[in-house]
């Protein structure tokens, strides 16, 4: 009997914790969002997430554009690769999974963590043949910059993967960049400078 006393008293203190938390959000709702009549309450009910999504994009300052795409050493290096391979296309700031796809095989979650590993890293300029067909990837580093180690991390994970897809992968060290030739030589092979 005991136990039953127990537990009464458990779904009694939870109804009322789960009570007081609902009116404390209605509470704290704005006026207009308490009304429950009229078809704007029932939009907001059942489209959800986009929902408020969208109207948290409309206010007012929310966003700002950016000062510079590119910062100043990233545009140096970006000026350098335009200039030493004027028949490519050089694309800056690109998504790995851009660059990378999950190869044909894994499959459920194996694949989606294969996945989750390219999601969200990014590398600093694609170079691609007028077919877009991918040359090589660089990376502007500054060599002397202390490094989180979580961002390490990352960064010997994304090393991996490029190495696994077998794409030319070169970081540059802003102020020691190489001359045009070396660079091309580099990405292109010897054969580079007749192309």
């Amino acid at each position: 009997m005991t136990s039953g006393l127990v537990f009464g008293f458990a779904v009694v203190t939870l109804a009322a914790v789960i009570v007081a938390g609902l009116m404390r959000r209605n509470r704290e709702a704005p006026a207009g969002a308490r009304s429950l009549d009229g078809p704007t309450a029932v939009a907001q009910w059942t489209e959800g997430e986009t929902t408020r999504l969208l109207s948290s994009a409309e206010v007012p300052g929310l966003y700002l554009l950016r000062p510079r795409f590119l910062s100043k050493s990233e545009s140096v290096v970006f000026l350098l690769l335009k200039a030493a391979f004027p028949r490519h296309e050089v694309f800056a700031r690109v998504r790995l999974a851009d660059v990378l796809q999950v190869k044909i095989g894994p499959q459920g979650m194996e694949r989606l963590r294969a996945f989750r590993k390219i999601a969200n890293q990014h590398v600093g300029f694609v170079i691609c043949d007028r077919d877009m067909t991918i040359v090589a990837i660089v990376d502007a580093k500054e060599p002397d910059q202390v490094i989180d180690p979580r961002d390490q991390k990352l960064e010997t994970i994304k090393q991996r993967c490029l190495q696994a897809a077998q794409v030319k992968y070169v970081c540059v060290y802003p102020p020691q960049l190489p001359r045009y030739r070396e660079l091309r030589e580099q990405i292109l092979g010897p054969a580079g400078d007749l192309v």
